[in-house]
């Protein structure tokens, strides 16, 4: 409720670049961060940086957090080189570093979200490019496929192997939450009931909408959602700048998708605030 409200008062025309910039450092100083930390555990093989705690019993950061954040400020920056065009050498340096810094943290991570979430925001760039960047953007996408393949089998990152087991029934896998959450639904399916089941959330915002809320959230909730799609697409329209609002929330039903609870959903709300900003102060 915070944040939508904190974005939703700003005047996102003014700040847009404000917002973006400093989206895109703290993303260079968590990366930085992480790389000085973890980065040596790359080249050992560990999978994901949770499987030091299992190891060794040392806390660390969350791989959601890492993976989810470096896929997020990768995009933001590609944003800035893409769209904005930005022509200062020493800027695109910075961006090409928070870039690598930012993939470290996406490997730790080792989330099958993030990967689908980068997958879904690389088409927009080339959307919304002038032909022939569309082009040069598609053939560079086809050649670094392999690339990013090797380096993620040579890190020991673990991305591939969770992703085939993203529904792995074993009492933790997707299938296994998914059927619970589905199960309550269809037994309070008008106000719903639980938000979690065995202290445990669904790892969907959909079904957690669904069994904790019911028919009646879901016909509450999800206009909000759709209205500031629309929003964004419109204005998206009107300048390409404001393309990175549709990042944010791409990269935010992505995760909502697979992990973290509706409770916390900030990348889900935030944008939708930017896109109610964008609109209410046009029709003041």
């Amino acid at each position: 409720v915070i944040p939508f409200i904190t974005f939703f008062t700003l005047d996102f025309e003014k700040y847009r670049t404000r917002i973006l910039d400093g989206l895109i450092f703290s993303g260079f100083v968590l990366g930085a961060v992480s790389t000085y930390l973890y980065g040596p555990l790359l080249a050992q093989g560990v999978g994901r940086i949770s499987m030091i705690t299992y190891e060794t019993g040392n806390d660390v950061l969350s791989p959601l957090v890492l993976s989810y954040s470096g896929t997020l400020t990768i995009v933001h920056c590609m944003h800035k080189l893409i769209i904005l065009k930005v022509q200062s050498k020493r800027e695109k340096i910075y961006l090409y570093a928070t870039i690598a810094l930012s993939f470290v943290m996406f490997l730790l991570g080792s989330s099958r979200g993030s990967v689908i979430a980068l997958a879904l925001t690389l088409p927009l760039f080339i959307l919304y490019s002038p032909f022939k960047q569309k082009v040069k953007l598609t053939f560079l996408a086809i050649l670094s496929v392999p690339i990013l393949v090797w380096l993620i089998e040579a890190s020991g990152s673990s991305i591939f192997d969770r992703i085939g087991n993203t529904v792995e029934d074993q009492g933790s896998g997707r299938n296994y939450l998914w059927k619970n959450a589905y199960d309550h639904f269809l037994e309070n399916p008008i106000f719903g009931g639980k938000i979690e089941i065995g202290g445990i959330y669904p790892h969907n915002f959909v079904l957690e909408i669904l069994m904790s809320t019911g028919v009646v959230g879901v016909l509450l909730i999800f206009p909000v959602f759709f209205h500031g799609v629309k929003e964004s697409i419109s204005w998206i329209k009107k300048n390409k700048e404001n393309l990175f609002i549709l990042l944010i929330f791409i990269q935010g039903v992505t995760q909502h998708l697979f992990t973290a609870g509706f409770y916390t959903s900030t990348l889900l709300f935030v944008p939708i605030a930017m896109a109610f900003s964008l609109s209410s102060k046009t029709t003041q």
